[in-house]
């Protein structure tokens, strides 16, 4: 389950940094280009509290007496 929650993980920062490159090769005015990184940075750190939640959840879940895997 954690290997499947770290994949996950892994493909958002990497969806993340092709996004970064891709942009970077455009030529725009540097106040665009950090605005648009700050508004990467902000929507990915939603996304991995999402993710970072759902663990949590699911360790809660199978901390309870009786729950088997």
């Amino acid at each position: 389950m954690i290997n499947l929650c770290l994949g996950i993980a892994i493909i958002l920062l990497a969806s993340a940094v092709c996004k970064y490159i891709a942009g970077r090769s455009k030529a725009e005015v540097p106040g665009q280009a950090e605005q648009r990184l700050t508004a990467g940075m902000r929507e990915l750190e939603r996304r991995l509290n999402d993710v970072q939640d759902v663990m949590i959840a699911i360790d809660e879940k199978l901390s309870r007496p009786g729950v088997r895997v």
